[in-house]
């Protein structure tokens, strides 16, 4: 694979970014795929309005509408649950778009909870296991922009700690992808939520990204750090 010369990646040994493994431990810098959705500024709900008439017995069957969900109006609830999406007490279900797109692992998630603290009595979501991600969009399919080009440039040079400018190394329809670490987000750690790739970050990089979130969560760059160092030089050309 070759990178540009005003790019992140010329940086490093050989343009050497990504490296072929055949492990299946997850661990930080790990490529895997999983269905992660659009973020939305104001998100929806669904919400249920009743069921027709013929179907007025049928508790798996209902009728929904979607609305925006403003944290200032007053919330909605189910005018009738269905026993396929059962309502809970201040609960409400979103919706989103969601595609299966290439994501960064960033977190395994931590340890298992052992079993003896998971009561039986209490919610499956507090001890569920998950990884933290960050996904990819694709920027150039067929040599068309999806984003903006001169907006992409200014991401190449690192100018934002949200965005890292990257091609990456799997088949795909799209010549470049920009990872939105303001995009991490948990999925599912269980093997029907994600799918492996036979591509992990080799460890210099990885250690570059763990400076990279702390840019983007206290909005400082160490000045004695590697990437303080590329910035400036990759601001100034």
């Amino acid at each position: 694979m070759t990178y540009p010369d005003d790019s992140l990646q010329k940086y490093f040994d050989d343009h050497s970014w990504w490296e072929k493994t055949k492990e299946k431990q997850l661990t930080p810098g790990r490529l895997i795929w999983a269905f992660v959705p659009h973020i939305d500024v104001i998100p929806k709900s669904l919400i249920s309005t009743g069921r027709e008439e013929d179907e007025a017995t049928n508790h798996s069957k209902a009728s929904y509408e979607i609305t925006d969900l403003r944290i200032s109006d007053r919330f909605q609830t189910a005018s009738l649950p269905a026993a396929i999406l059962p309502y809970y007490r201040d609960e409400c279900y979103t919706v989103h778009r969601s595609k299966k797109r290439p994501v960064l692992l960033l977190g395994d998630g931590g340890p298992e909870i052992p079993k003896s603290l998971r009561s039986s009595m209490k919610p499956a979501w507090q001890t569920n296991p998950t990884l933290l991600v960050a996904p990819y969009y694709g920027v150039l399919k067929k040599g068309i922009s999806k984003w903006y080009e001169p907006f992409v440039a200014r991401i190449k040079k690192c100018e934002y700690p949200q965005y890292v400018w990257d091609i990456l190394p799997i088949p795909s329809d799209t010549e470049s992808s920009i990872l939105r670490l303001d995009h991490i987000q948990p999925i599912g750690k269980h093997h029907d939520s994600y799918e492996l790739t036979d591509y992990v970050l080799k460890d210099a990089v990885v250690d570059l990204l763990n400076e990279w979130v702390g840019w983007l969560t206290t909005g400082k760059v160490n000045a004695n750090s590697t990437l303080h160092e590329i910035r400036n030089e990759l601001l100034s050309l």
